[in-house]
Protein backbone atom coordinates (compact mmCIF):
# COMPACT_ATOMS: atom_id res chain seq x y z
CA UNK A 1 0.00 0.00 0.00
CA UNK A 2 1.50 3.28 -1.11
CA UNK A 3 0.46 6.48 0.65
CA UNK A 4 1.85 9.72 -0.75
CA UNK A 5 1.71 13.15 0.85
CA UNK A 6 1.22 11.94 4.42
CA UNK A 7 4.81 12.27 5.56
CA UNK A 8 5.14 15.69 7.22
CA UNK A 9 8.49 16.31 5.58
CA UNK A 10 7.04 16.02 2.10
CA UNK A 11 3.86 17.90 2.92
CA UNK A 12 3.25 21.50 1.96
CA UNK A 13 0.85 22.09 4.86
CA UNK A 14 3.34 24.16 6.82
CA UNK A 15 4.36 26.21 3.80
CA UNK A 16 0.71 26.85 2.95
CA UNK A 17 -0.02 27.86 6.55
CA UNK A 18 2.89 30.28 6.51
CA UNK A 19 1.75 31.82 3.20
CA UNK A 20 -1.74 32.23 4.64
CA UNK A 21 -0.31 33.97 7.70
CA UNK A 22 1.53 36.42 5.44
CA UNK A 23 -1.68 37.11 3.50
CA UNK A 24 -3.53 37.57 6.78
CA UNK A 25 -0.94 40.15 7.83
CA UNK A 26 -1.72 42.16 4.70
CA UNK A 27 -5.45 41.87 5.34
CA UNK A 28 -4.81 42.80 8.97
CA UNK A 29 -3.13 46.01 7.79
CA UNK A 30 -6.08 46.85 5.56
CA UNK A 31 -8.52 46.22 8.42
CA UNK A 32 -6.52 48.34 10.88
CA UNK A 33 -6.26 51.12 8.32
CA UNK A 34 -10.02 51.11 7.72
CA UNK A 35 -10.74 51.21 11.47
CA UNK A 36 -8.31 54.08 11.95
CA UNK A 37 -9.94 56.09 9.19
CA UNK A 38 -13.50 55.23 10.27
CA UNK A 39 -12.91 56.27 13.88
CA UNK A 40 -10.36 59.01 13.17
CA UNK A 41 -8.00 57.14 15.50
CA UNK A 42 -4.37 58.14 15.06
CA UNK A 43 -3.13 55.43 17.44
CA UNK A 44 -4.73 52.68 15.35
CA UNK A 45 -3.21 54.24 12.25
CA UNK A 46 0.23 54.17 13.88
CA UNK A 47 -0.29 50.47 14.76
CA UNK A 48 -1.30 49.67 11.18
CA UNK A 49 1.80 51.40 9.82
CA UNK A 50 4.03 49.52 12.27
CA UNK A 51 2.38 46.24 11.22
CA UNK A 52 3.06 46.92 7.54
CA UNK A 53 6.66 47.85 8.29
CA UNK A 54 7.03 44.59 10.21
CA UNK A 55 5.76 42.60 7.21
CA UNK A 56 8.21 44.43 4.94
CA UNK A 57 11.18 43.82 7.28
CA UNK A 58 10.19 40.14 7.56
CA UNK A 59 10.25 39.83 3.77
CA UNK A 60 13.67 41.50 3.62
CA UNK A 61 15.06 39.13 6.26
CA UNK A 62 13.68 36.09 4.44
CA UNK A 63 15.19 37.22 1.13
CA UNK A 64 18.54 37.90 2.78
CA UNK A 65 18.55 34.43 4.34
CA UNK A 66 17.72 32.89 0.94
CA UNK A 67 20.94 34.35 -0.52
CA UNK A 68 23.14 32.37 1.87
CA UNK A 69 24.62 29.39 0.08
CA UNK A 70 23.93 26.09 1.84
CA UNK A 71 26.71 23.62 1.19
CA UNK A 72 28.01 21.37 3.87
CA UNK A 73 27.71 18.21 5.85
CA UNK A 74 24.35 19.00 7.41
CA UNK A 75 21.31 19.07 5.16
CA UNK A 76 18.63 21.66 5.57
CA UNK A 77 15.60 20.32 7.47
CA UNK A 78 11.95 21.25 7.75
CA UNK A 79 12.41 22.06 11.44
CA UNK A 80 15.23 24.46 10.64
CA UNK A 81 13.10 26.17 7.98
CA UNK A 82 10.21 26.60 10.41
CA UNK A 83 12.52 27.93 13.11
CA UNK A 84 14.13 30.41 10.70
CA UNK A 85 10.71 31.62 9.50
CA UNK A 86 9.56 32.17 13.06
CA UNK A 87 12.85 33.84 13.97
CA UNK A 88 12.58 36.22 11.02
CA UNK A 89 9.02 37.11 12.03
CA UNK A 90 9.99 37.88 15.62
CA UNK A 91 13.07 39.86 14.55
CA UNK A 92 10.89 41.90 12.20
CA UNK A 93 8.44 42.69 15.01
CA UNK A 94 11.26 43.75 17.32
CA UNK A 95 12.90 45.90 14.64
CA UNK A 96 9.59 47.64 13.94
CA UNK A 97 8.71 48.25 17.62
CA UNK A 98 10.94 51.25 18.25
CA UNK A 99 11.74 53.72 15.53
CA UNK A 100 12.02 50.87 13.06
CA UNK A 101 13.55 51.59 9.69
CA UNK A 102 11.38 54.62 8.94
CA UNK A 103 8.72 53.16 6.67
CA UNK A 104 6.04 53.28 9.37
CA UNK A 105 6.75 56.98 10.04
CA UNK A 106 6.56 57.86 6.36
CA UNK A 107 3.31 55.95 5.96
CA UNK A 108 1.86 57.50 9.09
CA UNK A 109 2.67 61.04 7.97
CA UNK A 110 1.14 60.41 4.56
CA UNK A 111 -1.98 58.58 5.74
CA UNK A 112 -2.67 60.81 8.77
CA UNK A 113 -3.54 63.60 6.33
CA UNK A 114 -6.75 61.65 5.66
CA UNK A 115 -7.74 61.57 9.34
CA UNK A 116 -9.67 64.61 10.51
CA UNK A 117 -9.01 65.95 13.97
Amino acid sequence: MKIDGINGYNSDIIKDTYRKAQQDAGQNFAGLLEKAQDYNDRQKLREACKELESVFVNTVLERMRATVKREGLIKESLGENIFNSMLDGELAKEISKGEGIGIADLLYRQLSKNIHR
